[in-house]
């Protein structure tokens, strides 16, 4: 009993230190949490359910965004009464025009959108589909063309297990890897960075904190070194690996983590949860 007492006692003044310490290096970033619905649901008659889960959340000190299946955006849109925004999935690298199946950042703008959400891991080449996968190249002259056109976007990046089970400097030289090409668009006022443990993602199997914010600090480093340490310091950084209302609080309390990017609890009355966490 007593070695459970000292071990609790020791679990709850790290969490605490943890708080504190994001307390302290994130005043300048504002939380951000977005709900990626990805290719859900199968019924509209699911929406105003999940779009409820959406306005329960309080956005007060904390900013929402949610990403609805491409077919569900306009019935999506203007439905959020607490500020929360639609960030579609994907987009196109041009205009409007000959692009079939494609999404244009032009059509967004016109429907009132003002996120996106590009290089997801799924769109990296994780469907286990026979279909050409997302490069660094193309990402960054999507992300350059969502800027052009005055969007801001939520830019993904993570690693696979083998890279993982390699050790953080390979972690790094991944993210780094995805991180290059667009490291002269990372303006903290219009990309938010969303870290995403592609080991984590669907699983349940969540990074430690202690993980998470070894991998957050480091790109938020190597983007000092690389770009400048305002950017660094203004960037925000989203984790999203398999996050949940258990988990949140001591995720939350990560000096470097600035909020989460959530697939499967973002369809449940959790998120508000979520939202609530980081918000603390």
């Amino acid at each position: 009993i007593l070695i459970r007492f000292i071990m609790s006692t020791i679990a709850r003044r790290s969490t605490l230190a943890r708080t504190l310490a994001r307390k302290m290096s994130t005043l300048a970033r504002r939380p951000i949490v977005g709900g990626n619905w990805k290719c859900n649901p199968a019924s509209t008659s699911k929406l105003p359910e999940l779009i409820a889960n959406i306005n329960a959340c309080d956005t007060t000190k904390c900013d929402v965004y949610v990403c609805p299946s491409p077919l569900h955006v306009a019935l999506c849109t203007d439905k959020f009464t607490n500020g929360a925004h639609i960030a579609p999935q994907n987009c196109n690298f041009a205009g409007t025009g000959a692009f079939t199946g494609e999404m244009a950042v032009d059509q967004m703008a016109d429907m009132g959108i003002k996120w996106v959400l590009i290089g997801h891991s799924e769109r990296r080449g994780e469907f286990g589909l026979p279909t050409p996968k997302e490069s660094n190249s193309l990402l960054a002259t999507k992300l350059a063309h969502i800027l052009e056109r005055g969007l801001n976007c939520i830019f993904c990046i993570g690693e696979p297990l083998p890279i993982r089970n390699k050790g953080i400097d390979a972690v790094l030289a991944e993210c780094i890897n995805q991180l290059t090409d667009i490291k002269s668009m990372l303006d903290p006022a219009r990309v938010v960075i969303a870290y995403e443990p592609v080991w984590a993602i669907g699983t349940g199997v969540t990074a430690t904190p202690e993980q998470a914010q070894e991998t957050h600090s480091a790109i938020r480093k190597w983007i000092a070194k690389e770009v400048s340490p305002e950017v660094a310091a203004g960037i925000r950084i989203q984790y999203g690996g398999s996050a949940n209302a258990k988990n949140a609080p001591e995720l939350s309390a990560c000096p470097d983590i600035d909020g989460f990017l959530v697939g499967g609890a973002s369809l449940k009355p959790e998120f508000a949860e979520i939202v609530a966490a980081i918000s603390k």
